[in-house]
C-alpha cells in the first residue's frame, strides 16, 4: 500500500518536472543577420557595449555600404559610363568614399535592439528621401556650371579645347560619384542624361589629349628649368618626349637669361625665362615670360636652384597652360 503511493508520488514529481518550459536558446536575431532592404528606407546594424556606442557603428557601416555598393555599380559593364579604366574607377571610388563620410546621417532611428552574449545589437534607420535632397543641392549647383562652362568654350584648336575641358574633367570624377548616389537613394530617378553627358566629355578629352603631342626645345641655359616644364606637361596625360608630324604636335621653345649677382651675403640668380608655343606650320600660337629670383648664401648654383623651386611653384598656382601662355577660350 505504502509502496504504491510513493510510488505514485514519485511518477507526479518527475511528470510536474517534465512539464516545466524549457528556456528558449538566446539566439541572433535575423534583423541583424538579414539586413532589411527598403527602396525608401536605409538600414545598417552595429554591436558595441553600449547602445549608443552600437548606434555609432552602425552609422559607420552604413556610410560604408553605400561608397562599396556605388563602387561596384560603376564597375558594371552596363553602366553608362563604361568603359572606364582602373586609374578612373579608383578616382570615381576615392569620390564614393569621401562623399560617403560626409553624408548627413543626422536623423538616424533607432529600429530594434537587443542585448545577445554581453554586447548590444542594435538596427538603426534613416529616410533615403533625406540624404537624397541634401546631395541633390550640390550635385546639381555642380553639373550646372560645368555644363555651362562647357557650352560656352569657343576653342578652334585642339590644344585650346582640351586647355578649356581641362579644369572641367577635374570635376568629373565627383559629378560621377554625386550622380550614382542620387541614383542609389531615389530608385525613380533618372541619371542617363547626366551619365551621357560626363561620358561624352571624356570622350572628347580623352580623344584630344591621345593626338596631342609638345615637343620642347631649350637652349643650354634653360635646359635648368625645361625639366619641370616636362614634367608638368606629362602629369596632364599629353606626350612631351618626342617630334611628330602629327597635325596636333607643337614646339615649346624654351630661352633664358640668367643675371648673377651678389647681394650682402647673399648669392643671387634672376632668371628671365620666355616660352614660345608654335604650332606643326611653325606660327606662334602662345607666348609668356616669367622672372624668378633665387638667392642662396652657399653658391650660385644653389641659388639658381631656388629660382626652379620659385618656378615650380608658379606652375602650380596657375596651372602648366596658363603657365607657358595657352588661354581658355
Amino acid at each position: 500500500m505504502y509502496k504504491n503511493i510513493i510510488l505514485a508520488l514519485i511518477i507526479a514529481l518527475i511528470a510536474g518536472c517534465s512539464s516545466q518550459p524549457k528556456p528558449e536558446p538566446d539566439n541572433i536575431p535575423t534583423w541583424y543577420t538579414n539586413i532589411p532592404k527598403d527602396n525608401l528606407l536605409l538600414y545598417a546594424v552595429g554591436t558595441s557595449d553600449t547602445i549608443e556606442k552600437a548606434k555609432k557603428v552602425a552609422v559607420y557601416s552604413m556610410r560604408v555600404s553605400l561608397s562599396t555598393e556605388l563602387d561596384e555599380s560603376f564597375k558594371s559593364s552596363s553602366h553608362l559610363l563604361q568603359p572606364l579604366d582602373d586609374d578612373t574607377l579608383k578616382k570615381i571610388s576615392e569620390q564614393n568614399s569621401d562623399i560617403s563620410k560626409k553624408l548627413y546621417l543626422n536623423h538616424i532611428k533607432l529600429v530594434k535592439s537587443k542585448n545577445y552574449k554581453g554586447e548590444v545589437l542594435v538596427l538603426i534607420s534613416i529616410y533615403k528621401e533625406e540624404i537624397y535632397q541634401s546631395l541633390k543641392i550640390i550635385s546639381d549647383a555642380k553639373m550646372s556650371r560645368v555644363k555651362q562652362e562647357k557650352s560656352l568654350i569657343t576653342a578652334k584648336t585642339d590644344i585650346e579645347k582640351f586647355v578649356a575641358l581641362d579644369p572641367l574633367m577635374l570635376e568629373y570624377h565627383t559629378l560621377a560619384s554625386l550622380t550614382g548616389y542620387k541614383e542609389l537613394l531615389k530608385y525613380t530617378y533618372n541619371s542617363d542624361d547626366e551619365f551621357r553627358f560626363l561620358r561624352l566629355m571624356k570622350d572628347e578629352y580623352d580623344e584630344i589629349k591621345s593626338n596631342l603631342n609638345i615637343y620642347i626645345l631649350a637652349d643650354g641655359n634653360s635646359r635648368f628649368f625645361s625639366s619641370i616644364i616636362k614634367n608638368a606637361i606629362e602629369e596632364k596625360g599629353l606626350n612631351a618626349a618626342n617630334s611628330t608630324d602629327n597635325k596636333n604636335s607643337f614646339k615649346l621653345l624654351i630661352t633664358s637669361k640668367t643675371d648673377e649677382s651678389q647681394e650682402y651675403s647673399f648669392n643671387k640668380s634672376k632668371s628671365l625665362i620666355k616660352f614660345t608655343l608654335f604650332d606643326k606650320e611653325k606660327k606662334e600660337v602662345a607666348f609668356r615670360q616669367h622672372t624668378f629670383i633665387g638667392k642662396s648664401r652657399k653658391n650660385l648654383i644653389e641659388a639658381k636652384e631656388q629660382s626652379a623651386i620659385n618656378l615650380r611653384s608658379k606652375i602650380k598656382q596657375l596651372g602648366v597652360f596658363d603657365f607657358i601662355g595657352i588661354k581658355k577660350h
